[in-house]
């Protein structure tokens, strides 16, 4: 059973009594009755209800106007990494309740009369304290009071970063992480590909440094949306970016990849078949073209028509949940692929309560992760740092996963 846990409204009492008494708990039934909920939901009284699902809560947002679906999504995103950074672990239940009053604050801050007033880390650390134990760790890692680093004046060309920030090691380091989102037919041919990206940076340098960093393929990126601290005359001009970095970690720009070759790390195929009384599925995974390196963390999942029963599973490799719920559904994990391995298959035979329709499965939706690996390309050529005199130690990953990845049978 869905039960809410915090809630924090911008509008009339009206609605506000009409949002606790009608809606939210429309909405909690909706999601306890649905497998696979969409993450846009028209609830009654003319509202609309959007929501994520991370770890083990779900956040929601309830709108009664126009609104844009992506700012408001991208919202909760921003809500559930912030909860993560100020518990310092996965946001669950628990730690809601035991960081309450912290939490509330952070959504007081993160809007206001419900518009979207900010929602960087760096500027939230300075308005909201963190709780005391992660404050506690905080001050014997740097040195630092957390108390005094959100009583201290931001400078007014950046305001994003505090004056005065020490800290004993000055280290930069950049994730790249590429996502692939794709449509892959019954004959395995792609009819839909698209390759999104997010560069992800932790800071840890003194004083107000400014850092200037060169991408390979820089020209091939378009859609690009950067952090407020970049520089955008500089990428404009020459594609380098220029930026002088909040303190901890940020997400310094995202990205969409104008992809001419459509580069398959992972290669999966399905069929599903009519039988006198049921249904048959096969689905065949193997390595793609992921530069020698290992395809981990693969989940395939299958949902399997309503009626179905009598679930009976074959795989020889990695392991298999079946749920025979009212949505019933076959989840198959593998730990890891290498490029080098065999295709592996599996195979689904279930019975149906009513005669087989060619629809019953139609699709299977894929996840994988392939760390060290760039399907993009995009690469960090230099990273110069420029105002300050000490020493930068920098660090990049790079890793490729699956976005949107649906194979259709």
């Amino acid at each position: 059973m869905v039960v809410p846990i915090i809630q924090k409204h911008w509008g009339t009492d009206l609605s506000i009594q009409r949002a606790t008494h009608v809606v939210i708990p429309a909405f909690t039934r909706y999601l306890s009755t649905c497998l696979t909920a969409s993450p846009i939901w028209p609830g009654p009284l003319s509202t609309t209800c959007m929501h994520i699902q991370r770890g083990s809560l779900t956040y929601t947002a309830l709108v009664s106007t126009e609104v844009a679906p992506l700012e408001i999504l991208e919202l909760l995103e921003s809500v559930s990494m912030l909860l993560h950074e100020y518990t310092g672990q996965v946001a669950t239940e628990l730690t809601i309740k035991e960081n309450f009053v912290c939490v509330y604050q952070l959504l007081s801050e993160m809007v206001d009369s419900g518009q979207v007033v900010t929602t960087d880390m760096s500027v939230l650390r300075g308005l909201v304290p963190m709780s005391s134990l992660m404050g506690r760790v905080i001050e014997n890692v740097s040195g630092f009071s957390t108390n005094t680093l959100a009583s201290s004046t931001a400078s007014y060309d950046a305001p994003w970063r505090a004056r005065g920030i020490r800290h004993a090691t000055n280290e930069f380091f950049v994730d790249i992480v590429d996502r692939i989102d794709a449509i892959v037919d019954s004959s395995g041919t792609c009819v839909m590909y698209d390759v999104m990206g997010d560069i992800s940076c932790k800071s840890q340098l003194s004083g107000m440094p400014h850092l200037v960093m060169t991408l390979g393929r820089a020209r091939e990126l378009d859609d690009v949306v950067f952090h407020p601290c970049v520089v955008r005359r500089a990428w404009d001009t020459d594609r380098t970016i220029g930026f002088v970095p909040p303190d901890g970690p940020f997400k310094l720009a995202s990205y969409h990849v104008a992809q001419s070759l459509r580069s398959m790390p992972l290669r999966v195929l399905g069929e599903a078949r009519c039988t006198e009384n049921g249904m048959t599925v096969h689905v065949t995974v193997e390595p793609g073209e992921t530069g020698s390196r290992r395809v981990e963390n693969i989940r395939v999942r299958v949902p399997l028509d309503s009626r179905a029963y009598n679930i009976g599973v074959q795989c020889k490799s990695g392991t298999h949940i079946v749920t025979t719920s009212r949505h019933p559904q076959v989840e198959w994990t593998l730990d890891s692929i290498h490029a080098t391995d065999s295709l592996v298959r599996l195979v689904i035979q279930y019975s149906l309560r009513s005669a087989p329709q060619t629809d019953s499965t139609d699709a299977a939706f894929v996840t994988f992760e392939v760390p060290g690996y760039s399907v993009s390309s995009i690469k960090v050529d230099a990273l110069r740092l420029l105002r300050e005199s000490y020493k930068l130690f920098k660090g990049v990953r790079y890793s490729t996963m699956a976005g949107s990845f649906q194979v259709r049978f």
